[in-house]
């Protein structure tokens, strides 16, 4: 038996799945296409939109269709926050699905900018720390890998600019962007950086045989010194001293 057949059983629809194309993370005055996915049969979908008063929007089956999109034109400040799909078969409601958080980009037009910090010790697989440098004093500061932000839930969320990160393999790049918010209203986010790409170029072979030549080299350098130097050291100790002078009986 499958859950959805467990579910009927206990009657209880089973919950619809949503989700966003091209993504959650919208730029603002673009569009956005919200799909909700329900059991065949249904006779009633809502997309529900959490605001402060509620939202919603119905669709009505055509035949037996399980996949019902709402599209969203020219998404502004006062469409981002939390989505939810809800449909009725058998004259009951289904439980609400996971919510989708729809976040719109742009809102506040300051744009950050994303650097590296080396610290003292140089860039490194190590120590990776990536500095979001706001014009505004923004309460929230997020940090998303890839070239474009699809879900808010992949980013990073802080109170502070300073981003730690996890180490870079040699040979492998990664591209960061990051953004600004407030806590009032988390899904209003700023402008993007421009993309930062790290990267820590791979080491050949050839270059390691090379690097490990060099060091045998000024070791064995360093090892003939410090003989040279002992060996001077001890000759001198070895010279037998000149007759001492007797000193001169003044008259």
């Amino acid at each position: 038996m499958d859950l959805e057949a467990a579910l009927l059983g206990f009657g209880l629809p089973p919950q619809p799945s949503i989700w966003a194309v091209p993504g959650a993370v919208i730029s603002t005055d673009s569009d956005v296409s919200i799909f909700c996915r329900t059991p065949p049969g249904v006779t009633r979908v809502h997309l529900y939109y959490d605001e402060p008063y509620g939202k919603w929007f119905d669709h009505t089956p055509e035949g037996a269709q399980e996949v019902f999109e709402f599209c969203q034109q020219d998404m502004t400040h006062i469409s981002a926050g939390i989505y939810y799909c809800e449909y009725t078969k058998g004259g009951q409601w289904s439980q609400t699905n996971d919510k989708l958080q729809m976040v719109v980009t742009g809102v506040y037009k300051e744009k950050p900018s994303l650097t590296v910090d080396t610290g003292p010790q140089g860039f490194s697989e190590r120590n990776v720390t990536l500095l979001c440098h706001t014009p505004h004093s923004f309460e929230i500061f997020i940090l998303c890998r890839g070239g474009n932000a699809s879900l808010p839930q992949n980013c990073s969320h802080q109170s502070h600019s300073a981003f730690l990160i996890s180490p870079v393999s040699p040979g492998n790049r990664r591209t960061y962007r990051c953004f600004g918010s407030y806590k009032s209203n988390s899904y209003l986010w700023s402008l993007s950086s421009d993309p930062l790409e790290l990267s820590i170029p791979e080491t050949s072979p050839s270059n390691y045989r090379l690097v490990n030549s060099v060091r045998l080299i000024m070791a064995v350098i360093i090892v003939l010194t410090l003989g040279a130097l002992l060996l001077d050291a001890w000759k001198s100790r070895r010279e037998p001293m000149g007759p001492s002078e007797s000193p001169k009986m003044s008259t």
